[in-house]
């Protein structure tokens, strides 16, 4: 004992003065946690806190629907919000006043999970609100009960059979989800005007991306070489083939296949610059799929379902820098050998791949039991990264049959909850994990959240605009002083984007028909130019 008092009075005389910067962020999904009263907010916000937390990534957008006031969409239905209480706002005066801070997780993709043909219920039917994304533009015909198609059909589909792995509705249903298909140009647009409503109207840290991508699903035969049957919303499929012909892409079609990570990659591009352009300290964040094992080189990314089964190439978005902290959903079952693999593999795919931005490594607390949500978390500080995200608030372990992390080895734990999962992070891990090697807490002491110095000290700006009435348009943008060049491509919506440009007098052009629009811009450290190129 005298020997362990000893170790910790050297170790805090080290540590003195020194504040720790890291991550440790809780997700608050509203499926499990409610933020619908002040109540809610502040149990929310004083669990986070007590747990030595510094950021609460807080659901504000399930379904197409918004925990905010001030917003495109209206409050969720049958969830029973306190009538004029606005939970996103009462959450950022809570936390900030706590000095934690809230990043809104917006859900994108997936826009419906109910049966419409049946009555509105709390677990069936159609939206409430007429105006619902998915009523306007889900294609649903109450009549026939089919799905219709059309221009003002926003969902994506897959050409698998109905009954094959969980597809209904034409192809256009996922186990219990409608998803939009960013193929088309207005879901596209639409999803990034709703995610500036919150950026303009609440004093938010960050914006939080999740499902930002084509959804999932295990058809028979679909792999990297085959490609997922997936993106053939009926606008989307007519762009790829004004611009590359032929018929009806095969799902394997490597042109296709890009075509569908470029849709995901240019509404990504058009949120951050959007949100940096109104806030520049606002900090672009994202929830990143990461199934099975982890690469084992670089190389293998290509390989990984993220990139070919749901298309969603963040680490792209990291190397472009349109997104500025990734969160790799990293959830394995660390008393399960093979799976604690596939996460240190996965914890070091990550570290390896940051390119001057910054990752957080996503754990699922609920899929462990304390002792493996200690091991993962001390993986991650390890490995460097700007700390950890912890999924989810609302249940933080489980419990676990013979686990092989238990003191001693073996034993049965059972799923013991916040209290004592805060203790094992906060006040005394000795229970949990050998304090011969770990002597001190993981969150004894208070962390500042990491600094971005991207954002704190900028030395690089953006630009963004549009070329009206354009689709795939090249717009070339070149540094007067040093003739640097920057050539890129407008989405469906005529929007182009470039970041982290040297400052300075930049060229902006682009032609149609061999008649060239130009304008000349100043591109500033920190800050988002706008300039629209009207081809006439």
């Amino acid at each position: 004992m005298r020997n362990r008092l000893i170790l910790l009075l050297m170790i805090g005389i080290a540590g003195f003065g020194q504040v720790r910067e890291e991550y440790r962020a809780f997700w608050a999904d509203t499926f499990n946690t409610a933020l619908n009263n002040r109540g809610d907010i502040v149990n929310a916000v004083n669990m986070v806190k007590d747990a030595g937390g510094n950021a609460i990534f807080a659901q504000v957008r399930r379904r197409g629907d918004t925990w905010a006031l001030k917003s495109l969409e209206k409050t969720p239905d049958f969830v029973a919000i306190e009538p004029g209480f606005d939970p996103l706002e009462a959450l950022v005066s809570e936390a900030h006043a706590k000095g934690i801070e809230v990043h809104a997780f917006v859900i994108l993709g997936a826009i419906w999970n109910k049966n419409p043909t049946f009555a509105p219920t709390a677990s069936l039917g159609a939206p409430l609100d007429p105006k619902h994304v998915f009523n306007k533009h889900g294609g649903f015909d109450r009549e026939t009960g089919r799905i219709t198609p059309g221009p003002e059909n926003w969902l994506t589909r897959t050409l698998v059979p109905d009954g094959t792995a969980g597809i209904t509705f034409q192809g256009h249903r996922f186990g219990s989800e409608f998803w939009l298909d960013f193929g088309h140009p207005d879901a596209a647009a639409y999803t990034v005007d709703v995610l500036m409503e919150l950026v303009k109207n609440y004093d938010i840290d960050g914006l939080h991306l999740d499902r930002i991508r084509f959804p999932e699903f295990a058809a028979t035969g679909q792999t990297p070489r085959t490609g997922a049957s997936i993106g053939y919303n009926a606008v989307s499929v007519e762009r790829f083939q004004k611009r590359f012909g032929g018929g009806v892409p095969e799902p394997g079609d490597p042109v296709w296949a890009q075509w569908r990570r470029d849709q995901v990659t240019q509404v990504v591009r058009r949120i951050y610059l959007n949100a940096v352009g109104l806030k520049p300290r606002l900090k672009v964040s994202g929830a990143f799929i990461v199934y099975g094992d982890g690469p084992a080189a670089d190389a293998d990314w290509v390989n990984s379902e993220a990139y070919w089964r749901v298309y969603q190439d963040w680490r792209a978005w990291l190397e472009e820098g349109i997104i500025d902290i990734a969160i790799p959903m990293n959830y394995k079952r660390e008393h399960v050998a093979q799976q604690a693999g596939w996460a240190a593999r996965w914890d070091e795919f990550t570290k390896r791949n940051q390119y001057g931005r910054m990752s957080l490594i996503g754990l699922g607390v609920y899929l462990n039991s304390i002792e493996g949500t200690l091991r993962q978390m001390r993986r991650a500080a390890a490995s460097g990264v700007g700390g950890v995200a912890l999924y989810a608030l609302a249940n933080v372990d489980t419990a676990v049959a013979a686990n092989p992390l238990s003191l001693p080895a073996g034993q049965n734990t059972p799923a013991r909850g916040y209290a004592e999962f805060r203790f094992a992070v906060k006040d005394a891990n000795f229970a949990y994990e050998d304090g011969r090697l770990f002597p001190l807490p993981l969150w004894g002491e208070e962390a500042r959240v990491r600094s971005l110095p991207w954002k704190e000290r900028p030395v690089a700006g953006h630009v963004m605009g549009f070329v009206p009435g354009s689709d795939g348009a090249e717009v070339v943008l070149v540094r007067l002083l040093t003739g640097d060049t920057r050539r890129i491509l407008t989405d469906g919506g005529g929007f182009f984007g470039a970041v982290d440009l040297a400052p300075g007098q930049y060229e902006v052009r682009t032609s149609k028909e061999g008649v060239v629009t130009r304008e000349v811009v100043n591109v500033e450290a920190g800050w988002v130019t706008k300039v629209d190129l009207v081809v006439r």
